[in-house]
């Protein structure tokens, strides 16, 4: 099969892993091509896709006035049997290059990374929803043209391997004990994520005196988040990390606050790596803890979060059942959705 995945976007997150991971499991055995925009780096945090594409994808790049042309000539040189789109910018572009009679039968897919909008996708043949509350939330239209195919984790070898180097050259870096409890949270530095949710439950909570939060990320809202916080307060903003999720290795627990999550992929490779784990009942957090609501906690709640923190301290490390995330059989069934429009 041809494949043609379509991103139009300049930083790495969960959705840039995501397509990372599933284009390079399709190279196996597809050819796989991934169009991107000419730069690709958030110039904020130097986060970028680029070192993280397998060497089997060949990858076309365009300017962003450009990508929407080179869209059209790819699409209508007919050689793909399938077009797959991630986030809204790509997925405009491909839909309504459909819409245009471009590329004629050929199938368009969308994968919905966050909420579904009709303008981005109105003109897609089918959709992949990574949660539940997603296929909850469209139109009866779709009800025979959408799956539920879940975001997945992929096992760090250089967590088991390099695991307690890493932690101990962290927590040193950073003035950490090495015997130290130590609660980490990750993601993007923005309102959404809800850090300073989480900076006011840390001190109601009061754990200060007997373990560590560590954040991991950046974005506008650090500076803000910043202020107010001493040496005292034990809460270190560590910034940006290229090697997440190997950097689980470090820590002794895991929080996620956010009020809104489409789908918790950082949660989830936090599990992986053996945390216990304290989130927020939302989105997609709701799916992979299902079977745990002992971990979960409510959204928007600080008295919620802080008791959750509290518990999060006295619970030791566990292996958890992910096999339901496994990249092998969500890619398999990925190719099985695609089989439904050819």
């Amino acid at each position: 099969m041809k494949i043609l995945h379509c991103l139009s976007t300049r930083e790495f997150a969960g959705t840039e892993r995501h397509v990372a991971e599933l284009t390079a499991i399709q190279a196996r055995s597809h050819e796989v091509t991934l169009l991107l925009e000419s730069c690709t780096t958030d110039f904020r945090t130097g986060g970028d896709i680029t070192p993280h594409i397998d060497p089997a994808v060949r990858v076309v790049r365009a300017d962003w006035r450009g990508y929407l042309g080179c869209l059209a000539r790819l699409m209508q040189a007919g050689s793909f049997d399938v077009v797959h789109t991630h986030l809204g910018h790509a997925s405009i572009r491909a839909g309504g290059l459909k819409k245009a009679g471009i590329g004629g039968r050929m199938p368009v897919i969308g994968t919905l990374h966050n909420v579904y909008r009709g303008r981005s996708y109105g003109a897609h043949d089918g959709l992949i929803c990574i949660a539940r509350w997603q296929q909850d939330s469209l139109p009866k239209r779709w009800a025979n043209r959408n799956a539920l195919i879940s975001n997945w984790t992929v096992p760090c070898a250089k967590t088991e391997q390099e695991g307690p180097a890493l932690r101990r050259k962290f927590r040193r870096h950073h003035g950490i004990p090495q015997d130290a409890f130590v609660i980490c949270a990750m993601g993007r530095l923005v309102p959404e994520k809800r850090f300073d949710l989480l900076l006011q439950a840390w001190k109601q909570a009061g754990l200060a005196a007997e373990a560590y939060l560590v954040l991991i990320g950046d974005g506008p809202e650090r500076a803000c988040l910043e202020r107010g916080h001493t040496v005292q307060d034990r809460v270190i903003f560590a910034g940006y990390r290229g090697d997440a999720p190997a950097v689980f290795a470090a820590f002794d627990g895991f929080v996620l606050p956010s009020g809104r999550e489409p789908f918790g992929l950082v949660l989830l490779e936090a599990m992986a790596a053996g945390l216990p784990v304290c989130a927020t009942a939302a989105g997609g957090v709701l799916d992979i803890l299902e079977h745990d609501p002992a971990s979960l906690v409510t959204p928007n709640d600080v008295e919620a979060l802080s008791a959750g923190l509290k518990r999060l301290r006295q619970q030791p490390r566990r292996v958890w059942d992910l096999s339901s995330y496994d990249l092998a059989e969500q890619a398999r069934k990925t190719e099985q959705f695609y089989q439904r429009f050819l």
